[in-house]
């Protein structure tokens, strides 16, 4: 069974299970947790590759690390529309460029939020862990977030300089739709997928595509994009309701 290894609230790694979704892969989802399967997730990626998650694990394949490697291989094996029309190939790597740029910027404007917010910890730690037990290991929590921003040396995101950073590839969006519901004139893509994950600033997902906690989600939403950007985050969830199979 294809095992598809990630973080729930994590942008590449919705990215991977949306492209797995669509083509109607059968995998089992695992939650990674930071710190303490670092040994084991240094094992599964190539020499000299930054061991990361999301990683799609199918013995006695080698295992596909990151999801765009994930999404292609969804796209070999599964079944569906296309989701990398040949004729595409370099506008979608080009948008999909551009979403990991966002996510960075995303990362770093959640990741000192969170370590902030004793309620936030708690809704992250793993889902066996009962609700009346949070509180007490929230701490655990706060630790393993230490050791993600010290791995992918996540700077503080000050507000201001987020939005700076961000709002041109939401221009570029905005302008690349012109009111359209797909990027391409070929009809949905991998680059909607991209482009849609990485409009998280303006708010996660509803919880009917991606579950998480209340305190999570308002340390993932900029309100200055959410205001500048109302457009994009109605074709996101528009997009989401029409194409996000789970």
């Amino acid at each position: 069974m294809r095992t598809l290894v990630g973080l729930s609230t994590s942008g590449w790694t919705e990215k991977a299970r949306w492209a797995l979704d669509h083509h109607r892969v059968a995998y089992r989802y695992q939650d990674y947790l930071p710190l303490l399967q670092e040994r084991w997730l240094r094992k599964q990626v190539a020499p000299g590759e930054k061991p990361s998650v999301p990683l799609l694990v199918e013995p006695p394949h080698p295992a596909a690390h990151g999801s765009f490697a994930i999404a292609k291989r969804a796209e070999a094996v599964g079944q569906g529309s296309p989701l990398f029309p040949a004729a595409h190939l370099d506008a979608i790597t080009a948008w999909n460029s551009t979403s990991e740029e966002v996510l960075d910027a995303a990362r770093a404007y959640a990741m000192p939020r969170m370590l902030a917010s004793s309620r936030v910890q708690a809704e992250m730690l793993p889902r066996f862990v009962p609700g009346w037990l949070r509180p007490v290991f929230a701490p655990s929590a706060r630790m393993i977030m230490r050791f993600v921003v010290k791995k992918h040396q996540v700077t503080d995101g000050n507000p201001e300089a987020i939005e700076a950073a961000v709002a041109p590839a939401y221009e570029k969006l905005r302008a690349a739709l012109g009111g359209r519901t797909y990027l391409l004139d070929t009809g949905f893509t991998y680059a909607d997928v991209t482009a849609a994950v990485m409009l998280v600033l303006l708010g996660p997902p509803a919880d009917r595509h991606q579950p998480m906690g209340p305190n999570t989600r308002e340390v993932w939403t900029h309100p200055g994009l959410t205001a500048r950007f109302p457009d994009l985050l109605a074709w996101r969830d528009a997009l989401y309701d029409k194409h996000r199979r789970t």
